[in-house]
């Protein structure tokens, strides 16, 4: 008796509650090969304790695969169907619910339908009806939501989900999901934060990705110390190479920001050759490489990069990337290709630096001697908010007329609207020594003034170099070899 008690004891169905504690145990440690084991041995030995307690079996089976996304979709839906198969009763239940509508939406169900099957999930938790709210249905209602590009749906619904509402295999996914909806939305900081919450909480198989996260908002933040810092904890030989040409790309970026452009386009040309994914992502490398060469001053190989970028840009980032081509042209003296796309530029509405793209388009026709044209397409672009390069031109234009003192007026409205070094700061500091010198002795001292500012930030390979170089000599000669300090 005793030996058929035993035997039977090894062959009964396992405890359904135990199953479920021992497959989130197993979650938490990122072995999900022994929860679908432990979860699919409870089902198929018949969930002992009944059908409604299969059915929750079937039903967090299901809540497994769906962490997978779409690649869970072929196994999780049948699991779903199994749960209410099992009890009709779940039907009603919020995981269910939320269950049913991720996969819905990893199908390809619109957004309304996503929306509105989502309604009878409660999004907070009830004050009168606490037990009402289910963590682990808000979980994956977020991602159904995510998946039908709601980011701010989604967030809502993660930013709401209470301290201790979800086990510890959720809580740094919530994190992490909650990182890439802020992602989405373009609001960094958030970003940034709640993937440092997925790194430290995440298991140690998963913390990689969400290291490439984290250092991928960073460098959006231009923090990349930071960024550089996550990506060498990470070992990227152990990377499959989709996030292997990511880590890439993010090294590149960083080097870019760090004015290492050489360094980037090695970086860079390696996510490219691992980068075989989708074309969003090709984009991404294709016009980071285009900026890389571009700040190298291999201004022709960056021209073909970004025509590269442009077959395969998203919608939203086109009038950007057409703009960044255009100033790449530019400085590669072909003014008809880079005016053609300027023009196509500044019809976008809703491009937001449509006023520096009007302050380009002024500087080609400017350079192209098309001085009424330039001088309303540089008012125009005033009146948008691109003062420095606006009155840049406008003074260029006085200048060429010959009008100096209205030309070192602008040139000083310019000066007032930059920042020390930048580039419009020394166009104008250069432009502003140029104009009084040729107004006479009596402004020797501005001469001076504005070529020694200029010079410390002039090459001396530079055009501008040796012409500074003579406005400062002739400017404190005729000073008694002093230079006075301007009051």
């Amino acid at each position: 008796m005793v030996a058929l008690r035993m035997l039977f004891r090894r062959q009964r169905a396992p405890d359904p509650g135990a199953a479920k504690a021992s497959a989130q145990e197993a979650l938490a440690r990122g072995q999900y090969d022994v929860a679908f084991a432990v979860l699919e041995r409870a089902v198929s030995r018949g969930g002992g304790g009944g059908r409604g307690e299969q059915g929750q079996t079937w039903l967090q089976l299901a809540a497994v695969y769906a962490l997978y996304g779409d690649e869970g979709l072929e196994n999780g839906q049948p699991a779903l169907r199994s749960a209410v198969t099992a009890d009709p009763k779940l039907a009603a239940h919020p995981l269910y619910r939320a269950l049913f509508w991720e996969f819905s939406a990893y199908r390809g169900a619109p957004l309304a339908d996503v929306k509105r099957g989502l309604r009878e999930v409660p999004e907070h938790v009830v004050e009168d009806a606490p037990e009402s709210f289910d963590g682990v249905a808000a979980y994956h209602a977020a991602a159904a939501l995510f998946a039908v590009d709601a980011a701010k749906s989604a967030r809502r619904r993660l930013r709401a989900v209470p301290e201790g509402a979800l086990p510890t295999y959720l809580e740094w996914r919530r994190w992490s999901l909650l990182g890439q909806c802020c992602e989405t939305l373009g609001e960094w900081e958030e970003a940034a934060e709640a993937f440092a919450m997925a790194v430290d909480q995440a298991p140690e198989p998963e913390r990689d990705a969400e290291r490439l996260s984290l250092a991928g908002a960073q460098v959006e933040l231009f923090r990349t110390e930071q960024a550089l810092e996550q990506l060498a904890c990470i070992d990227a030989d152990r990377l499959p190479p989709p996030e292997r040409a990511v880590h890439r790309y993010l090294q590149g970026r960083a080097h870019l920001d760090l004015d290492n452009p050489n360094l980037a386009i090695e970086y860079l040309r390696e996510a490219a050759m691992l980068d075989d994914s989708t074309a969003e992502a090709s984009y991404s490398v294709t016009f980071a490489t285009a900026q890389a060469l571009a700040a190298a001053g291999r201004t022709e190989e960056a021209v073909d990069a970004y025509r590269q970028a442009l077959t395969v840009v998203p919608a939203e980032h086109r009038a950007y990337t057409q703009h960044e081509a255009a100033y790449a042209l530019i400085e590669n003296d072909r003014l008809s290709e880079a005016e053609a796309l300027l023009s196509e530029v500044i019809t976008d509405p809703s491009y937001t630096q449509r006023g520096d793209a009007l302050s380009d388009l002024a500087d080609v026709r400017l350079r192209r001697g098309e001085l009424d044209s330039a001088h309303a397409l540089a008012e125009e672009a005033l009146e948008l908010g691109a003062t420095a390069p606006a009155c840049i031109t406008l003074g260029s234009v006085a200048f060429e007329y010959y009008r100096l003192e209205e030309a070192a007026s602008w040139y000083e409205q310019a000066l007032s609207a930059s920042q020390t070094g930048d580039p419009f700061w020394v166009a104008a500091q250069q432009m502003l020594a140029d104009v009084y010198a040729q107004m006479g002795e009596e402004y020797a001292a501005r001469v001076l003034l504005h070529a020694k500012a200029a010079l410390e930030h002039t090459e001396a390979g530079s055009e501008w170099y040796l012409p500074l170089r003579q406005y400062l000599d002739e400017a404190k000669g005729r000073l008694g070899g002093f230079e006075r300090v301007l009051n």
